[in-house]
């Protein structure tokens, strides 16, 4: 049976939100007093503030307010606590005499800022500056401040970063709120000049010309300081006593021109039109400045209808979202200024503008870019508000209306979604969603509101990649509903009838509420939608809807706590659990999970683990679905869309089929499978034969053959247990049966390949109950075609081995035979073929073929003879290619093998020899270097060769203690010479070449035990090292971490322990390093070589022989580095200075007579 990947706990990062909330804000509480101020010397006396702030101490305090972002709300109860300090702390450091900082630290100011704007970020700048001071006469230092910051910016332009400049605008606008005039607060002249072509009065006070003057600096910069900076000025113009100056008509002409602008002043950048878009939708706002209206107005209009030159800022999404809002506001205020007079009223009668505001925002809901979309929705529904309520309906209706244009009927009542423009239905969606939560739409409106909510709640389009589209679509549906819900009373969603209701017929069921039926399609979503939001918004619309409404939907408490908000957030959990759970409640909604099941919720989902995971929830609600009830069980209903369904809809196709093959599963509780719908069900396999030609990449994509495959093994159990006669069994398509199973077992895909063992075996039993030919199955057949594919370099046909290891136990019902025999040693020679791939298919099969060998008849001798040594030869498998280590994938398989062989082991006894070559094998790669060998050695070592030490992890494999307890044998007294040489074979691939903190672990371990060890025992470990080395004289593949280890016992002077006695072979051990090395192009290997060299030079007994060997070294060997190497060596072993002063570098003839004479001077010594 297939299975679905586990999903990842990420959508429940929330849920630990939560849960770790209170930790992280106390220790934001702790952290920003210990960054802020100094220890205090008394309790009543609070501490002087930092002038710097540490870079790690101001990342800690980030990272501790960054995780609230998802649930901003949990701060709220410690701002109190939090800001004010902030707040304090910065003015008592305006106090303080400037200094250089530190290039590692952060001055206090930017520190606080930058925490300060992280706040704003993560809770909402509106929030946070309700906590800063608006004292007046903070105003002038925190002013100073940020003109310092742009002087300082016109120096060196990373002089503060931009959040600086950015809380301090926004203080300033805060500071603004002061009720005094500003001519009564400061009269310090502006650093900044203002630009020459604005000219304000003489009387205008020194403050307005500050403020105005780093206002319009930063409202043409690219960061967010350009938002806090045109909040500043619309709050600044607005000022009672900047009104009487008219420093709003004349900034507004300003920019305005710079909006309108020619060809003669065209910006550089498109910051210098959005900057002055920003000011001019906070001035639509403002009633006082209702006569700058039309000029605005005129100007944007002229704008947004503009293409050609002006197209840079009509395709900026920003600059459009800006558009919208003016618009709005312009509206807005046309609506509320009932008395209108002067240029205004003159406007507004020669104008059109609301309706033309309107239509401009109904062509917005569907622009390609999502924040237009958002803020058009808004627009719409804050005009509507303001509207007369007929007027107001007939807005809404004109957006009900524009659903209907591109989205046809299909003729299952279903809408077709496929021509309907996307953005326009998700524009149209929020802005119905946007109209219900103010409750501006009719409550006549409805039935055809609840039409296109339950229609958007569906929406779904493919494209051509088949990538999913329309989730935007789904989420604000589920606004819609939350909304209308929460607005509209229980009587008013009553008297919608539900025969209105044309796409949310799903479950209906002949119910009366329009209530229940809404509950159904939520229910739906919030199972089987694919996007985890949308799941979480349709569980949060149920509970609205029935905490709402209450007894009108059955099973109401009992369904919010079963549809719950973190329940529906992994999708197989919702899918197969509690879509279960709810189907428990009712029928109703029993059947709308089966019909939702096997649409693009369920069975034509995207992914394979989506369509797997419907085809479980569909096994299990197969049986809760009463055929008296209903008419019909699952099974018939996955039948007939089988029969309608395209063979070029794999992903469907794929759906449908692995459905059916959890259905008729013998594992699947409370299912009956009867005689007649087997039949039916093989005559549909045997339309499977198309498809199972074709493995096309989208096929294979779709994970097709493996369910076809998952069915096929299902149909087999079942006809195998309905038991009737063999007259019916010889009625069965063996020759499509045939025909699927030479096409899976052709492949080499490992969705496949996991299938074939299962299939094959049940496959073999049907076909003897039958009477019928192995065909493809049969033994000398599959040995046959498995030697001669895996003759090529390409994996083709590695379905037949894997086959041919399920089956080698069931040709004579044991593992012993003439068969069995052959089949194992076909799979066994796989060991030895080029291919790499090949190799590991060949031990996945050999561990089949023990797993699958019945305990109750011991495998034949000779068989379990021809398993280890293929086993033994895997875990020496250590190919390498331009992939990396390829064989460490050959021994990892070996070790799982080996791991089968043990296993089996515990329930027969297995003969000695056996166990003493794979005892020796894991260990070997109990100390191997790569983690993911290593731990599996280790595990293997744990489960089964008495080993004491658990197995947890990769840091639980790579301490000392570890690799002490595992190197432990080599000091018993009673050594097994076979592991003996094992670890210290598998000593040289940790403590040889490997990661620093393993190569220390393993060193550490080796040198302590060889410390401990008396001469008699070193010298049989160093004899048995040195058989090592000569033996892999053959395989160089570990001759250099051989080496280097080697190297670092005789540094660290163990070996030389041995000097004096005559038993330990000096001379061979000489003789295999220099053949180590001989016409070797390996630098490295020969430095390491030099390196065992340059101590064998302090064993007296082949001192003389290793100088000669180095000597000859510096005259022959070709590369500089060994000949640098060398003479270093040389010159530590034997003191001749005449080696320090010759560039060794230089070519060998160059230094022909220096070498010369320090040959003769080495052997005259």
């Amino acid at each position: 049976m297939c299975t679905c990947a586990m999903e990842s706990n990420d959508d429940d990062a929330d849920l630990q939100l939560i849960k770790a909330s209170p930790s992280l804000l106390s220790d934001l509480q702790d952290a920003l007093p210990r960054a802020l101020w100094r220890p205090a010397k008394t309790d009543s006396a609070p501490g002087r503030v930092h002038s710097q702030v540490r870079q790690r101490d101001l990342d800690n305090i980030l990272q501790l307010i960054e995780p609230f972002q998802g649930e901003p709300q949990l701060l709220d109860s410690k701002l109190k606590h939090i800001v004010p300090p902030i707040v304090d702390a910065y003015l008592q450091y305006l106090q303080l005499p400037k200094r250089a900082s530190k290039t590692s630290h952060w001055p206090l100011d930017t520190a606080l800022c930058i925490i300060l704007y992280t706040l704003c970020k993560v809770r909402g700048y509106k929030i946070i500056v309700g906590f800063l001071s608006n004292e007046p006469r903070h105003f002038e230092p925190v002013l100073q401040a940020l003109e310092r910051t742009l002087t300082q910016a016109d120096v060196d332009s990373a002089a503060a970063p931009w959040q600086v400049s950015y809380v301090l605008s926004l203080w300033v606008s805060h500071l603004l709120l002061t009720p005094f005039d500003l001519a009564s607060i400061a009269e310090l002249a502006p650093p900044i000049k203002l630009p020459a072509d604005l000219e304000f009065p003489t009387s205008t006070p020194t403050l307005a010309f500050r403020c105005t003057a780093f206002g319009l600096r930063y409202l043409y910069t690219s960061t967010k300081a350009q938002d806090a900076a045109a909040a500043m000025l619309v709050r600044l113009v607005i000022r009672p006593d900047m009104q009487k100056l008219g420093l709003a008509d004349l900034l507004t002409s300003k920019l305005l021109g710079e909006v309108s602008y020619s060809d003669s002043n065209v910006p550089t950048s498109i910051y210098e039109r959005i900057g002055p878009l920003r000011f001019l939708s906070g001035i639509a706002t403002s009633a006082d400045l209702s006569r700058l209206v039309p000029n605005i107005y005129r100007a944007c209009e002229k704008l947004s209808n503009e293409e050609g030159g002006s197209s840079v800022v009509t395709s900026n999404a920003v600059a459009k979202k800006f558009f919208v809002k003016i618009f709005r506001n312009i509206a807005i205020l046309s609506l509320r200024l009932t008395s209108a007079e002067g240029p205004l009223l003159s406007f507004l009668e020669t104008t059109s503008v609301l309706e033309d505001v309107i239509d401009y925002l109904l062509r917005s809901l569907a622009d390609r870019d999502t924040p237009v979309r958002y803020a058009a929705a808004k627009a719409l529904s804050l005009i509507v508000l303001e509207l007369e309520t007929e007027m107001g309906h007939e807005v809404i209706q004109a957006v009900l209306d524009s659903f209907w244009e591109d989205v046809p009927r299909a003729g299952s009542g279903t809408p077709d979604f496929r021509t309907a423009n996307a953005l326009k239905w998700h524009g149209l969606t929020l802005a119905l969603a946007h109209s219900l939560f103010k409750r501006t739409a009719s409550p006549e409106q409805l039935p055809d509101i609840i039409n296109a909510l339950a229609a958007a709640l569906q929406f779904e389009q493919r494209t051509a990649t088949g990538s999913s589209i329309g989730t935007n679509v789904r989420d604000a549906a589920n606004f819609g509903i939350w909304s209308m819900s929460r607005r509209y009373t229980t009587d008013e969603l009553l008297k919608v009838s539900t025969a209105t209701l044309r796409f949310a017929d799903a479950g209906n069921g002949g119910q009366d509420s329009v209530i229940q039926v809404l509950a159904v399609q939520l229910i739906l979503s919030a199972c089987l939608d694919p996007a985890g939001n949308i799941r979480r918004g349709s569980s949060a619309a149920l509970q609205e809807l029935i905490g709402r409404h209450p007894n009108q939907v059955h099973e109401g408490i009992s369904l919010v706590q079963v549809v719950e908000y973190q329940a529906v957030g992994l999708r197989r959990r919702a899918m197969v659990d509690v879509a279960n759970q709810a189907a428990d409640l009712h029928t109703t909604y029993r059947a709308a999970l089966v019909k939702g099941s096997m649409d693009w919720r369920g069975l034509g989902s995207v992914d394979v683990s989506s369509r797997e995971a419907a085809a479980a929830a569909l096994a299990k609600l197969n049986a809760k679905v009463p055929v008296s009830t209903l008419g019909y069980v699952v099974l018939d209903q996955v039948t007939k869309q089988l029969d309608q369904c395209s063979s070029k809809d794999s992903e469907l196709l794929h759906g449908l089929v692995t459905a059916v093959s959890y259905i008729t599963s013998p594992e699947s509780d409370g299912t009956t499978i009867t005689p007649e719908q087997i039949a039916n069900l093989w005559l549909r396999l045997s339309n499977m034969r198309e498809c199972m030609g074709n493995f096309s990449p989208r096929v294979l994509r779709s994970d097709l053959p493996s369910a076809v495959a998952s069915m096929l093994t299902a149909l087999c159990h079942a006809t195998l247990q309905v038991k009737e006669d063999g007259r019916q069994a010889e009625t069965l398509p063996f020759d499509a049966v045939e025909t699927i199973l030479e096409g899976l077992l052709a492949r080499q895909e490992d969705s496949i390949l996991q299938s074939i063992p299962a299939l094959v075996k049940a496959a073999a039993q049907l076909k003897r109950e039958a009477g019928v030919p192995l065909g493809c199955l049969d033994a000398q057949t599959l040995c046959g075609r498995v030697a001669l594919d895996s003759s090529k370099s390409v994996l083709h046909g590695a379905g037949r081995a894997i086959a041919l290891g399920a089956l080698a136990s069931v040709y004579e019902n044991c593992l012993a035979g003439q068969q069995a025999n052959a089949s194992i040693t076909t799979l066994a020679n796989l060991n030895a073929v080029m291919t790499v791939d090949w190799r590991i298919i060949g031990a996945k099969a050999l561990q089949l073929a023990v797993e699958n060998s019945d305990t109750g008849d011991s495998i034949g001798s000779d068989i379990l003879e021809t398993i280890v040594q293929a086993i033994h030869r895997g875990t020496r498998d250590y190919t390498v290619d331009e992939r990396g280590d390829v064989g460490s994938l050959v021994r990892l398989q070996a070790l799982s093998c080996a791991y089968s062989v043990f296993e089996y082991g515990s329930k027969c006894k297995l003969p000695e020899e056996v166990l003493n070559v794979l005892r020796t094998d894991v260990a070997r790669l109990s100390l191997e270097k790569l983690d993911r060998v290593r731990i599996a050695a280790a595990r293997c070592r744990h489960e089964w060769l008495g080993s004491e030490r658990a197995v947890r992890d990769v840091a639980s494999v790579s301490t000392e203690d570890y690799f002490a307890a595992i190197l432990n044998p080599l000091g018993a007294e009673n050594r097994d010479s076979s592991l003996e040489g094992a670890l210290l074979e598998g000593c040289i691939s940790c403590a040889g070449i490997s990661g620093e903190r393993l190569l220390q672990a393993s060193r550490l371990a080796f040198v302590e035990l060889l410390c401990h060890a008396d001469d008699a025992l070193l010298a049989v470990h160093m004899t048995t090292f040195a058989a090592i080395l000569k033996n892999m004289l053959t395989d160089a593949t570990h001759l250099h971490p051989a080496l280097e280890l080697l190297g670092f016992l005789l540094d660290m002077q163990i070996p030389q322990r041995l000097a004096d006695q005559t038993d330990f072979k000096w001379r061979n051990l000489l003789s295999t390093v220099q053949k180590a090395h001989h016409k070797s192009n390996d630098i490295q290997k020969i430095g390491a070589a030099v390196n065992v060299y340059r101590e064998l030079a302090g064993v007296s007994a082949i001192r003389g022989e290793v100088l000669k060997k180095l000597v000859s070294m510096l005259k022959t060997n070709p590369y500089p580095r060994v000949r640098i190497a060398v003479a270093e060596t040389l010159s530590i072993t034997t003191k001749e200075e005449r080696l320090l002063s010759v560039n060794w570098a230089a070519p060998i003839l160059h230094n022909k007579e220096t070498v010369a004479a320090v040959e003769a001077s080495i052997l005259a010594c």
